[in-house]
């Protein structure tokens, strides 16, 4: 009965909330503990309360490759956890146990499709002792490869030829760092023909941890491969730009590989406190060069004056058919206060940058990146701000912004497809806002500096009601390869938050007690772009959300042009009969303001569209 009400509430918030583009709403902040690099990996323990009202829902639409307890499946950025092969089949894998308490269980459960079923849930760990964080990828001209990491001691692979069947052999990689212990959360990708080049970058072991100090570094970021399926290794390696000289330290999960392209690979690192870069070689891992793409104040500590906009620790990076590499990362607000860190429970967008451009903003300015493109992503349901709605105490902390873990994939044809989490109005049967999954597509313009998006509004792709109307879906992993699906594996849960992330830690709001999670495979169709889409003009402005919105007496609407020209907005009702028409001519470049009279409309819901030439931007808006 509590769902189906629940259900009902959400359904009526459905109907309520039309917003797909709004300002900048970073406006409430939440003292919570300060992030540092001890990530969550050791063994945890705590009570586990089962909730009489959680139930698995016997039908899916998506195949649900995994059920695990274990509801953290990243820190911060997401891992490679699944591939779609050559050949149709797909493989993933996500870290599992079924244990509760210390979790020795834990390991890579892993599923395969073989085109035409997935196997049985997996009931045991791929490795033959206890880890976490693993990865996967292929090898070799028709195999697989888990790479996951231990509680120390060196990094675990796992390979077998042909994948999908046979026992799978299990290997130690060699010569951890003078003085190290063991390498933690690593990030690995394969380059090459037959994908026997593999390359890794992973932290040392923090302190914090139960680790050591590298270089000056507690928590240093190190480089090595392998040119020969894994026979070999280089020792770990510091890159140039990354050591002590530069950073006090790095944390768990806030770096990303990109799909190599030939002998050109890319990875990317960034953080609240810390600089947003990536690293990128031509030579098949040789040499490395850093570009900066956001530049922190605090690389080597300090306390901010009071509150800055910085990227959040979850990113992603890949490389177009030129081999430019395209980034995208959360939006957060933080302020490093000298008592403690401090971070807007609030913050959200997901950032865009690429090699043509220059270094972003330093301020991050919500507007101005709305303005020149660079924001693509944000909270499509404007009403998890209503505090009326969502109480700040019931807002989930994932420690990251609203929209958070993005995923970027760029094809053959050089169609671009972003996928990340977003909080929505949706709570769970505890009362704390939920998160799903959104879609965003578009195509690399032909200069390469920017990306022309097939329509400006987000889809959300777990919006089935039946299967996600009381999910939480996190941890997006999209495969860096496609065909006429994008294919992405995320967590679904029935409790908001991370009961993991939640132990011994008072500043987690949302899951406390250990619940089933599904791990499922989510197959995004690529929307079909016919040849006028795809050549029609880059737009030249663009239009913010009115607020406030719901409304009842004057709203005002921000209009964002790159060319001077005449501009014009219009409201209509749901019927298509025009109730206002304001113009502006011509209007330079910048921000300009429509202001509209919601006292003059009967409660509804309306639309607004800004014309300049041709063009037109149409929004929804809310009148009480």
């Amino acid at each position: 009965m509590k769902k189906f009400l629940l259900l009902m509430l959400a359904v009526c918030m459905t109907f309520a909330s039309f917003a797909q583009f709004h300002s900048k709403r970073m406006i409430k902040a939440e003292k919570c503990l300060p992030r540092t690099t001890t990530g969550i990996d050791l063994p945890v323990t705590g009570v586990q309360n089962q909730n009489p009202l959680v139930s698995n829902k016997s039908v899916m639409d998506d195949p649900v490759t995994c059920i695990t307890k274990y509801d953290l499946q990243s820190n911060y950025t997401s891992q490679k956890r699944v591939y779609l092969h050559p050949d149709g089949t797909i493989g993933g894998v996500a870290t599992w146990s079924q244990q509760e308490t210390s979790w020795t269980d834990r390991g890579s459960g892993y599923n395969y499709y073989d085109g035409t079923s997935w196997g049985s849930l997996p009931t045991a760990r791929v490795e033959t002792s206890r880890v976490g964080w693993g990865e996967y990828m292929p090898f070799d001209v028709d195999g697989e490869m888990i790479i996951s990491h231990q509680a120390t001691g060196p990094l675990v692979i796992n390979k077998r030829t042909p994948k999908g069947s046979g026992p799978w052999t299990q290997s130690l990689m060699p010569a951890l760092p003078s003085n190290i212990t063991g390498m933690f959360w690593p990030r690995s990708i394969v380059s090459g023909a037959n994908h026997t080049f593999i390359h890794i970058i992973a932290l040392t072991l923090p302190t914090g941890n139960g680790g050591q100090t590298y270089n000056g570094m507690n928590g240093a970021l190190l480089y090595c491969h392998s040119l020969d399926g894994g026979s070999t290794w280089t020792d770990w390696t510091q890159l140039a730009g990354t050591n002590g000289s530069f950073y006090t330290d790095y944390t768990a999960d806030t770096y990303a590989w990109g799909a190599p392209h030939g002998d050109t690979l890319v990875f990317t690192v960034g953080d609240t406190d810390k600089d947003q870069f990536i690293m990128k070689s031509t030579d098949n891992g040789t040499t490395w060069t850093k570009t900066i793409l956001w530049h922190s104040l605090y690389n080597l500590g300090g306390t901010s004056p009071g509150w800055y906009n910085c990227p959040d620790g979850t990113m992603s990076v890949a490389l177009d058919k030129q081999g430019f590499a395209h980034v995208a990362f959360g939006l957060l607000q933080d302020s490093l206060a000298a008592a403690g860190g401090y971070w807007n429970v609030y913050a959200e967008g997901i950032v865009y940058w690429n090699e043509h451009q220059p270094i972003l903003r330093q301020d991050l300015n919500y507007d101005s990146l709305l303005a020149t493109g660079h924001l693509i992503g944000w909270v499509k349901d404007t009403l998890l701000f209503d505090q009326t709605i969502i109480p700040t105490a019931n807002t989930t902390t994932w420690y990251v912004s609203q929209t958070s873990n993005p995923e970027l994939v760029i094809d053959n044809d050089n169609k671009v497809f972003l996928t990340f989490a977003a909080g929505n109005s949706l709570v769970d049967a505890n009362g704390y806002n939920l998160r799903h999954i959104y879609g965003r597509d578009g195509v690399i313009t032909g200069s390469g500096d920017a990306i022309l998006w097939h329509n400006d509004s987000l889809v959300d792709l777990t919006g089935d009601w039946i299967q996600y109307g009381f999910a939480d879906c996190m941890f997006p992993s999209a495969s860096i390869t496609s065909d006429a699906n994008i294919y992405i594996l995320f967590q679904k849960d029935d409790y908001a938050g991370s009961y993991v992330k939640s132990i011994g830690n008072s500043g987690m709001r949302g899951q406390t007690s250990a619940s089933d999670n599904s791990i499922t495979l989510l197959k995004w169709t690529k929307p079909i772009w016919t040849g006028v889409n795809e050549k029609k003009a880059k737009p030249t402005f663009s239009v913010g959300q009115n607020i406030p919105n719901p409304v009842s007496g004057l709203t005002k609407v921000n209009v964002y042009l790159q060319h001077a020209g005449d501009l014009s907005l219009k409201v209509t009702s749901l019927t298509g009969q025009t109730l206002m028409n304001m113009e502006k001519p011509n209007v330079q470049p910048g921000v300009s303001e429509f202001v509209i009279d919601g006292s003059q409309l009967a409660s509804g819901v309306y639309f607004y569209s800004v014309m300049q030439g041709d063009q037109k931007i149409t929004k929804k808006m809310i009148v009480q």
